[in-house]
Parts: C-alpha cells; sequence; structure tokens
C-alpha cells in the first residue's frame, strides 16, 4: 500500500507533463475508489497504520503537483464500506478540471481517510456501516456515481477479504453487478485483493476474477489498451501500484500525440452460427443437474446438436454425456453435493463445430438425501409420547418422519410427521404403561435419510403410579405388610376372646363337662351322661352364647334354659329327669373333675 502515492500520479496525471502534449484535451472520466472499511482491516493496528500512512504520502502529493491535476478532466469519488456502503462525506463528485478547490479538497478527503483509518473502528461508523464485507452495497453506491452516458466509467474495489456479509450470500454478488452494470459500455469494474494470508489467497483470487468487468473501454491517445491481468497482491505497496496504473488509464490524463492509425486487417468472413439458447432453467438433483432450455429463435442456421455444461468456481467445465442431440434437456451427473454450479447452454449448427455459450449462467447446488437425524428425545403423556430432534432443522431437509415400535423394534406400527419448522410431533393412541422406542427420518425434495439412532425407552402414562413404575412395588410391599399386620391383629383379638365351657348336670347326681363349642349331644343311662358325636342320642344342646341355651329331647320337645336353671327332659325310654347346664369362662373344678371322670 506504500506505492499508493503512485496512483495518483498515474490516475490523473500528477506527472508533470510537457507543454506540447497538454494541448491536447484530456478525455472525461468518472472513478469511483470503493475502500473496505471492514473489522478485518480496522481491528488489525498495523495494517490500518499503513494504509494510513501512504493516504497521507498521497495527500501530500497532490498538493504538489495540483496544477496538472486541474488539467485533467476528471470526476472522482470516495466510498466506505462494509456490511453496508456510504459516500465518504463531502468527497463525492469532486471535479478536477480547472478546480483547484476540488484538487486541494481531494487531498484533504485522502488525508481525512487516512485518520479514520488510524482511529480503527469507531462504534458510531460501526452502527452506520456494520463490521463485515458486502460487495452488493460497495457496487450499488458506486453505481449512483457512474452516469450510464460516461465516457470512461471505472469503478476500483479495494479490499482485504472475500464477500462474507450475513443475510447477502456470496451467490447474489455476481447478478448483482449483471443488474447494476450489464448494459453499461464501456465499463471497468477492478478489483484489488491485498492483506490476505498466502493460504487463503487463492479462494479470494478465484472469487474477484470472477468478479472483474473490462468492457469496451477505449484507448487512450497514447494508443495503451485497457487491461488489468492481476486483482490480488502480496503486499499493499504491489497492490498500490496496480491501481495507479488503472487509474491511469482509466482517465487517460497521460495525453500524448495520436500514432498513426494502421490500416485495417481483413476481416474473415464470419461462418454462421445459431443464435443463443433461451430461458434455461435448471433443477438440483443427488450428484446431478437437470437442464432444459428453449431452442434459439428460429433462423438461417439449423441447430444439430446442443452442449450443456456447469462448472463450481473456477474448475474444468463438465459436459453433459448423451452425445449429438436436438432435445432441449440434459443431465449433468458426478457433481458435488453442495457446492454451488454454473451452468450454460450452447447450440451447434451444421457449419460450425461450437456454439456461442450463454452470456449469463445460471446457478443451482446439488444436493442428497439428508444425513439422519439426531436421536430422538422425548417426554409422555396419557395415551401418548412427544419426540423431538433438536432446536431447529437441518439445511434443506423439508419433513420430518417419527415410528414408534413397542416390540423393541420388530415392527413399527405407530408413525407421525411434521414439517421441518417444528422439528417435533406428538404420536397418540398408545397404550399406557407399554414401553415404546422411537426413530426419526428427514426427507427433502431428493428422498428420505436412513433412520436415527432408537431413542430411549418411553413409556405412555396416565396416572402418578403408571408415570412412576416404582411406586406399585412400593405399595404392594406396603399393602402386604398392612395386611399381615391385620391378620395378627384377628389373631390376637380371636386368641384373647372368652371360651366358655359348659356343663350338663342330670338328676343332680350325673355332670359331664361337654366343653367348648355352641352344639352336643349327649345320652342319658343310668349309670350317668354320656357325650356322643352323631348317632342316636337323648338330649341335644346348642349353646347360644350368654349363658342360654336351646335343649331338645327325646319327646321332641324343644324348650329354652338358662345357665343354673333345671329343665325337665325325656330319654329314649321315655323317663323324665332333670337337666342343668352350666357356662364357665375356664372349667371349674367340678367340671374339671366332673370330665375326668
Amino acid at each position: 500500500m506504500v506505492a499508493l502515492v503512485l496512483m495518483l500520479v498515474g490516475a490523473l496525471g500528477l506527472a508533470s507533463v510537457p507543454a506540447a502534449r497538454a494541448q491536447q484535451a484530456p478525455d472525461k472520466s468518472d472513478v469511483v475508489l470503493l475502500l473496505d472499511f471492514s473489522a478485518s482491516i480496522l481491528q488489525d493496528k498495523a495494517n490500518r497504520q499503513r494504509f494510513a500512512a501512504a493516504l497521507d504520502r498521497i495527500a501530500d502529493r497532490v498538493d504538489a503537483i495540483s496544477p496538472d491535476l486541474e488539467a485533467g478532466d476528471g470526476t472522482l469519488s470516495l466510498v466506505q464500506f462494509a456490511s453496508r456502503a456510504r459516500d465518504y462525506p463531502g468527497c463525492t463528485e469532486l471535479k478536477t478540471l480547472g478546480s483547484p478547490k476540488n484538487v486541494a479538497k481531494f487531498a484533504d478527503c485522502l488525508r481525512s481517510v487516512a485518520s479514520a483509518y488510524r482511529k480503527g473502528l469507531d462504534p458510531n461508523l460501526r452502527q452506520r456501516i456494520g463490521v463485515d464485507t458486502n460487495y452488493v452495497a460497495a457496487m450499488e453506491a458506486a453505481a449512483r456515481h457512474l452516469p450510464e452516458d460516461s465516457v470512461r466509467p471505472a469503478a476500483v474495489l479495494l479490499t482485504d477479504g472475500k464477500h462474507d456479509v450475513a443475510g447477502v450470500p456470496v451467490s447474489r454478488v455476481r447478478p448483482a453487478r449483471d443488474r447494476l452494470f450489464g448494459d453499461q459500455s464501456p465499463f471497468a469494474l477492478l478489483p484489488v485483493g491485498m492483506g490476505l494470508k498466502a493460504g487463503e489467497r487463492g479462494e479470494l483470487k478465484r472469487g474477484l476474477d470472477a468478479l472483474k468487468v473490462i468492457r469496451d473501454m477505449p484507448a487512450c491517445i497514447s494508443g495503451n489498451t485497457f487491461d488489468w491481468p492481476q486483482t490480488t497482491f502480496n503486499s499493499a505497496a504491489s497492490a498500490g501500484n496496480a491501481v495507479a496504473l488503472a487509474l491511469q488509464n482509466v482517465t487517460c490524463t497521460f495525453t500524448v500525440a495520436p500514432t498513426p492509425t494502421p490500416p485495417p486487417t481483413p476481416t474473415p468472413t464470419p461462418v454462421p452460427m445459431p443464435g443463443q439458447v433461451r430461458n434455461i432453467a435448471v433443477v438440483a438433483g443427488d450428484g446431478e443437474i437437470k437442464l432444459t432450455w428453449q431452442a434459439p429463435v428460429a433462423g438461417q442456421v439449423e441447430v444439430v446438436d446442443y452442449v450443456a455444461r456447469c462448472r463450481t468456481g473456477e474448475g474444468d467445465w463438465v459436459e453433459s454425456t448423451e452425445g449429438a442431440s436436438t432435445t432441449t434437456n440434459a443431465t449433468i451427473a458426478g457433481l458435488d453435493n453442495g457446492a454451488p454450479y454454473e451452468c450454460q447452454v450452447a447450440a451447434i449448427g451444421s457449419a460450425s463445430p461450437e456454439g456461442r455459450f450463454t452470456e449469463a449462467s445460471v446457478e443451482v447446488t446439488p444436493i442428497g438425501r439428508p444425513s439422519p437425524p439426531d436421536k430422538p428425545t422425548g417426554s409422555v403423556f396419557d395415551a401418548g409420547v412427544r419426540v423431538a430432534v433438536g432446536a431447529s432443522p437441518a439445511p434443506g431437509v423439508a419433513e420430518y418422519r417419527y415410528e414408534c415400535s413397542n416390540d423393541g423394534g420388530a415392527t413399527w406400527p405407530v408413525t407421525a410427521t411434521s414439517h421441518a419448522s417444528d422439528t417435533s410431533a406428538e404420536l397418540t393412541g398408545l397404550t399406557n404403561g407399554t414401553e415404546y422406542v422411537c426413530r426419526a427420518f428427514a426427507s427433502n425434495a431428493i428422498g428420505a435419510s436412513d433412520a436415527s439412532a432408537v431413542s430411549d425407552a418411553l413409556r405412555p402414562c396416565g396416572s402418578a403410579i403408571e408415570c412412576t413404575p416404582a411406586i406399585m412395588p412400593i405399595l404392594i410391599a406396603v399393602g402386604a405388610v398392612l395386611g399381615l399386620l391385620l391378620l395378627v391383629m384377628v389373631f390376637v383379638v380371636y386368641r384373647g376372646r372368652p371360651r366358655d365351657y359348659v356343663v350338663a348336670v342330670v338328676d343332680v347326681v350325673h355332670t359331664r363337662n361337654l366343653g367348648h363349642g355352641s352344639s352336643f349331644s349327649i345320652a342319658v343311662k343310668p349309670e350317668g351322661i354320656d357325650k356322643v358325636r352323631g348317632g342316636r342320642s337323648d338330649v341335644r344342646i346348642q349353646y347360644l352364647g350368654k349363658e342360654r341355651f336351646r335343649v331338645f329331647d327325646r319327646g321332641d320337645r324343644k324348650q329354652e334354659a338358662t345357665a343354673g336353671v333345671p329343665v325337665r327332659v325325656v330319654d329314649g325310654r321315655g323317663t323324665s329327669h332333670e337337666l342343668v347346664l352350666w357356662a364357665f369362662a375356664t372349667p371349674s373344678a367340678a367340671a374339671a373333675e366332673a370330665s375326668r371322670r
């Protein structure tokens, strides 16, 4: 950049011009210098100091040779750009012809720019123009200062990096250039790339070479042909030399007497060629691009073949392989997914081995099937689950499909889909308490991805018990303990209840302990009382509790009795007896003695 001192020397005739040569009227020119004020420059102190020093020395040189500048018919403008672009305040549309004031103003503008570089990234400037590098905004600003009827219009783009502004993809740069300047002739767009590391310079060169335009720029009266062979430079000094040469050729400040015009060379008769194809359309495929077009407007040349070709960046063209064909479609295969390609089509005539490719290329990026989504995550609710594959969709994905299985992945009967804008879906109609695993697929225009990894097990549930499986074993264990305690309590109560012994006394002298129970049978004999089980008994006794009895005898009589109160009963022989019944909580000594007998 130190050699930018030479820029104005060559640009506007800053070297002294002999009086004899100055008699020629200078050509009119319009030049815009687009100065990169992105963060990559202004945050590098050493880099911006070099820019500033070079601009100061240029300004000193302008002051020293202002008379020569006043003789050049140039209109100069300075534009700052980063994410956005703006005219450098008070430094645009400066007409130098016969204007000492504007020449001095131009020197002041250069010093002001130098001061801005020294200060670095001013917060107010950051707010106005941003921090990224936006070629589109720079060219739009230049177009405002390059009238369509300009004799020698040129824009010089000084930058240290590639177009990288958010929201404006690099694919828009060349279409913007063609929109702004495609119909302007003559015209020159001269990129100057500098400051990048050697390893990054190749990519920058490919982009700037594709951006460069030199269209119908007339030679100066010196006869020099306008050219711009190099767009990237290893140092600011070499870039400055190139800019100086460019401005010299744009403005033709070095006016010299014209050289004799050589006699014209006979022009050979051109081979007739068909016109250009029309309305090219492209469709991206998996590693391929399908092209369709309309035939050229009918003319005197018959079309015998079409050639379609695509390339990425500055790589080699890849042509279609269908052979000679007059069909207006072709497929170019073997391309790299995710890489942007430009495509052209040419019509081949019967008398021409080569056709004329379309001047404007169409751009398209092949795409393949999406990659499998991330492993789904999920949550459960009553008879359903909600699964998701991340917070935001993957690029190019149009739809997600979810499948869930309740047999460990043997079958996947439960499905749902969602648009790519929503990376989650609900699957309903599931069975509560059953474990499900789920997987996901991503789809685009080409097809569906492979399945994702299977999710962790999900168990739909409709209650706290269903949603927390660990609760059920705890409740069962607690219930079992409570049931056991209840049985123990019943057993204790049962064991602790009073248990009466029943004693029968017949005719005062015969006593028998009938024992515990509620039903007894006895046989009355002369020698005593027998307790019998089944068979023929003389008296049946029912103990009703609380010292009350019901007595049945062989006389078919039923009577109620109270403990200690005699009742009359009849045995099987028809003999009447006196019966006294007793009930004791524990056997009495008499009852025990009677039982032993």
